[in-house]
């Protein structure tokens, strides 16, 4: 994992060396705003944005997708200062094939109640806690080198999240992304491009109305699980975000235990570049922001899409206040 080379520089240059990471974790459905949300509290003072680190492994050290900031992963400033603290070595040298595996067999669905469990058998509390090492290593590092004080990880996957938890490394405060579902199927059929693959054409997945549906409620569905191992929970959704994102950037903050942050002016924020992975292609944007709800569904989706959508997801509809007319 290390490249080769004995031992980390990481307890010189993580001065907390032990004490829990801070992380704000989004957790959502694909195609929620995860990512605007994420740029968002990630533009306040003592934030550092990390898109989804979920990913790092197989993109970025492995593909060398670009960075948020334009560069290839292997050559981004910020990306080899944090390889080197953490592992001692460049990312183009760092061997992450066994960590993506890892990772995976942490992740599979069979895991859940392993990591929901007090006590768990020996070889998964084994790979969990190995997990949880390369982890702290990784998040500790990106906070020495970008000198800020919490993490703001937007990879999603509440199982995801869970491990985070559960490898007691990490205080993980939890944010809850809902989007109504029938915004996020319309969104699901667009066809877009990746513009983190700079080496051929490659769109991001589309999935069918049912598939969506169907992942949308299994996401969701896990978030009460992950809110009970979370440090700290709260639910927002993408409309009340792009309607009034101080007032949630406010609210999220404050339940985060951060209400000494100077909330920036959302009317006129400007974003710097970021040291994102992964995300929605507006992870590479800078410059002012123009916040604006997307809601082309209304008018552009096919009614029998719509019904499908909402006939398979109408429980949480109702529990998040969406209703079949619009949204409460």
């Amino acid at each position: 994992m290390r490249g080769g080379q004995g031992g980390s520089p990481l307890s010189s240059a993580w001065p907390r060396r032990g004490a829990p990471i801070p992380v704000v974790f989004i957790a959502s459905a694909p195609r929620s705003g995860s990512t605007l949300l994420d740029r968002l509290i990630g533009a306040q003072d003592g934030f550092c944005s990390g898109g989804e680190l979920r990913f790092v492994w197989e993109r970025s050290f492995g593909e060398n997708q670009l960075c948020g900031c334009g560069a290839p992963f292997h050559e981004c400033r910020f990306w080899l200062s944090v390889s080197r603290c953490a592992f001692g070595v460049a990312p183009r040298l760092l061997e992450g094939a066994a960590t993506v595996q890892l990772q995976a067999s942490l992740e599979h669905r069979r895991c859940v109640p392993w990591l929901l469990a007090e006590h768990r058998p020996a070889a998964f509390a084994a790979k969990l806690s190995a997990f949880g090492e390369v982890l702290e290593h990784l998040y500790g590092a990106i906070l020495a080198v970008s000198e800020e004080r919490v993490i703001v990880d937007s990879s999603k996957d509440p199982r995801y999240g869970l491990i985070l938890a559960r490898t007691g490394r990490f205080q993980v405060h939890v944010v809850h992304l809902t989007r109504d579902p029938r915004a996020v199927a319309f969104s699901s059929r667009r066809l877009r491009r990746r513009p983190e693959i700079a080496w051929r054409e490659e769109a991001m997945p589309i999935e069918g109305p049912w598939a969506c549906a169907a992942r949308w409620s299994a996401h969701n569905a896990l978030m009460g699980l992950l809110a009970s191992r979370a440090a700290s929970y709260c639910r927002v959704s993408y409309e009340q975000l792009v309607a009034n994102p101080g007032g949630v950037l406010s609210s999220v903050l404050a339940r985060h235990g951060s209400a000494d942050v100077e909330l920036r002016d959302m009317a006129g924020v400007e974003l710097a570049p970021a040291h994102t992975v992964s995300g929605n292609p507006m992870r590479f944007a800078s410059g002012p922001l123009e916040i604006r709800l997307d809601d082309e569904w209304r008018e552009a989706m096919r009614r029998r899409d719509r019904l499908s959508v909402a006939a398979a997801t109408w429980p949480l509809m109702a529990r998040y206040g969406y209703r079949l007319r619009g949204v409460q």
